[in-house]
């Protein structure tokens, strides 16, 4: 009993008919005639009798056909599955960032798409970036963001964003009628800082103690977006990527550049021991496309 005699056996029971099931299998009639007859010794028993030009089933021959359909929906299944993860269409991807963009930033780019791909499944885990490098490493994970860079053996790591830091201003602050602020602008603000482990953190206590400005923190938040909650509520103001806080409109947060520009990387970091699957591959196109607009340009007329 092989493969070829099911499948004849199969198109047989469904067409009814040893001249069309040849057709629809791109075989003989004699070959079709030759593979029923030796599925039938194989299985010991009748399975078709002919009445008026057709081939009518036996009883066992019916009982048989169950578990064919089964197996041949199976195979159909299998088939389109392959199609699916050639068309990018399947598949399960694991992405590690950091809150600054795990928290919303990709749920508003990969949205649309897992909208769109019900067959793609995205598991989005919240790490800071020494603990996502640790993930790609072990292949724990298949994409990784991080503002960190990291080399090593098994990952290999791209830079795919230098954004520059804005200053997020409660909408009516005084600071709101500028085009830019300058971290000067800043000396006696109220201010809503990071926490001490976030790695933005030393970047931005770095671009203060440069111009010799002490931050006057009032509040201490553990992520960017919270950040944005506390300036849209006129608790004080803030320093944060420019891709965090975009569900608040103009009319609750005004975001201005930062001046001297202080800038940072988003890193890709992907286990180099094995290639990435298709719905990775695609997953890291959407995150591409939708980090270009906040590109920081070397003809930014405010640098």
């Amino acid at each position: 009993m092989n493969i070829r005699q099911l499948e004849a056996f199969h198109v047989v029971m469904e067409t009814g008919s040893v001249t069309l099931a040849g057709e629809k299998l791109g075989i003989s009639q004699s070959a079709v005639s030759k593979l029923l007859k030796s599925f039938a010794e194989s299985c010991g028993f009748k399975l078709f009798t002919r009445s008026g030009g057709r081939m009518l089933p036996t009883p066992d021959a019916k009982l048989l056909a169950n578990e064919v359909e089964r197996l041949f929906t199976g195979t159909d299944r299998i088939r389109r599955l392959a199609q699916a993860v050639k068309d990018r269409e399947w598949g399960q991807v694991t992405v590690a960032a950091p809150a600054a963009l795990s928290a919303r930033f990709l749920a508003r780019i990969l949205g649309p798409m897992m909208g769109r791909q019900s067959d793609i499944h995205v598991k989005l885990i919240n790490q800071p970036s020494p603990r996502i490098a640790e993930l790609v490493t072990t292949q724990q994970i298949d994409i990784g963001l991080s503002v960190q860079p990291f080399d090593h053996p098994h990952v290999t790591s791209q830079s795919i964003l230098r954004f520059a830091m804005n200053c997020a201003l409660p909408a009516g602050h005084r600071l709101a009628r500028n085009n830019v602020v300058s971290v000067e602008d800043l000396r006696h603000e109220r201010f809503i800082g990071l926490a001490r482990d976030d790695c933005s953190i030393m970047t931005i206590d770095r671009a203060f103690q440069l111009q010799g400005v002490q931050k006057n923190s009032h509040v201490e938040v553990p992520m960017s977006e919270t950040a944005c909650d506390f300036v849209a509520a006129g608790a004080g103001v803030s320093i944060v990527p420019p891709f965090v806080g975009l569900g608040y409109g103009p009319d609750q947060i005004v975001r201005r550049p930062l001046l001297p520009v202080t800038a940072m990387d988003v890193w890709l970091l992907m286990p180099a021991t094995r290639p990435p699957s298709l719905a990775a591959q695609k997953i890291v196109e959407v995150i591409r496309d939708a980090m270009h607009p906040y590109h920081l340009r070397s003809d930014h007329a405010w640098t």
